[in-house]
């Protein structure tokens, strides 16, 4: 929970759900019954949230492959 953010999404779909089979015996009594239901479900997109500090994205500077490859040959030949 963050207290005063603002999320604005945008509804992208809206769907039904895989459908669920409701089925009721009595044995010896012949009575069954069947019912089936779909879950209505909403795809939301989120596009922006207000009122948080975003973290900035860590960038690690790694060597390149190649370059070390070359530095352990050039230390080996000598």
């Amino acid at each position: 929970m963050v207290p005063d953010a603002t999320v604005h999404a945008v509804v992208e779909e809206h769907a039904l759900d895989a459908k669920v089979i409701i089925f009721k015996k009595k044995r010896r009594k012949n009575y069954r019954r069947t019912k089936g239901h779909r879950q209505e479900l909403t795809k939301l997109r989120i596009a922006d949230i207000q009122g948080i500090e975003k973290p900035e994205p860590k960038v690690d500077p790694k060597p390149k492959k190649a370059a070390v490859k070359k530095q352990e040959k050039v230390a080996v030949a000598a």
